[in-house]
């Protein structure tokens, strides 16, 4: 008997507090369940910093006219990749017109064809690009229904096993675009005591569109798979006491929100090349990503 093809599961990654590794915990997660698990993964990058965007592209030696090349402008010499990398076949590139701003072009969604949007890294790996001209569609409210519909259009949901939106750190067009499309989303955070705030504000946002959108939500639940503590240092008892006072303060408690048990471990080359993944290295964090992947698979599972 032929399998059943399910939907994708659609996860936002989301925080109002910007600076907490979401973008980071989006790319390493969703690439090692790509790389290592076999699932087909399509990053969508809603965030107008493009950041997601950036990391892709350098991985894979793509360009887009409107993302900035830090390796091009800093040149080989200030670079952290050895001068000998520096091939002229490791500096060729292919340049892609899949864009998320002709996704929100007001009136142009149901004209869109699959490939107008959708870049294809590998087998696993696809990726709607984002792009900077999203700055200049923000105010727009006609939009907010354009992401959904584009899936929905195209089946493109039966095309993936996950697909994993990072959201940016307003409430927006694109916040709102995001959320009604996903099943779940999961809160990237630090922790101090204005995470707290970040995770409340981002409760009331969820509530506010899922009253102000029923009826994308007649027949589904948008879910909180948790709270993941990210890009935190070795263990040490400063850490650990902050972490407890976050999980531990009333307005934590009052809201019920759950925490993963696994944490999203720093790694000192994340931020200095865009083009690394934990999950090509051989840095001591693999092992640590891959309890927080087991963890994540658990929650989406059980759910």
């Amino acid at each position: 008997m032929k399998d059943i093809k399910k939907p994708a599961k659609t996860i936002s990654f989301i925080n109002m507090k910007g600076g907490v590794g979401k973008t980071t915990l989006t790319k390493e997660v969703g690439y090692f369940l790509a790389n290592k698990r076999g699932k087909r993964v399509l990053f969508i990058d809603l965030d107008p910093q493009s950041n997601l965007t950036q990391s892709f592209f350098k991985k894979f030696k793509y360009s887009q006219e409107d993302l900035l090349d830090i390796d091009e402008q800093l040149g080989p010499e200030k670079s952290d990749i050895p001068n000998e990398e520096f091939t002229q076949k490791e500096t060729e590139k292919l340049v892609t017109t899949a864009s998320i701003h002709k996704l929100f072009t007001p009136g142009k969604v149901s004209e869109l064809t699959k490939d107008d949007c959708i870049l294809q890294l590998t087998d696993k790996i696809s990726i709607i690009p984002g792009t900077l001209k999203s700055l200049f569609s923000e105010r727009n409210s006609n939009v907010e229904n354009h992401l959904y519909n584009y899936l929905s259009n195209h089946n493109i949901k039966f095309d993936f096993d996950y697909i994993f939106i990072d959201c940016p750190p307003t409430y927006s067009n694109y916040t709102i675009a995001a959320l009604i499309t996903s099943d779940y989303y999961i809160t990237p955070t630090r922790p101090d005591s204005y995470s707290v705030l970040g995770i409340d504000m981002l409760t009331q946002v969820v509530e506010q569109i899922k009253e102000h959108h029923q009826v994308y939500f007649n027949n589904r639940d948008l879910k909180a798979l948790g709270v993941v503590f990210s890009d935190l240092q070795a263990p040490n008892t400063g850490i650990e006491n902050s972490k407890k006072n976050v999980i531990k303060s009333d307005k934590i408690k009052e809201l019920g929100i759950t925490f993963f048990a696994n944490s999203f471990v720093y790694n000192s080359h994340l931020p200095k090349q865009a083009e690394y993944f934990i999950t090509d290295s051989n840095s001591n964090t693999i092992q640590e990503l891959t309890v927080l992947v087991d963890e994540f698979e658990r929650r989406v599972s059980n759910e």
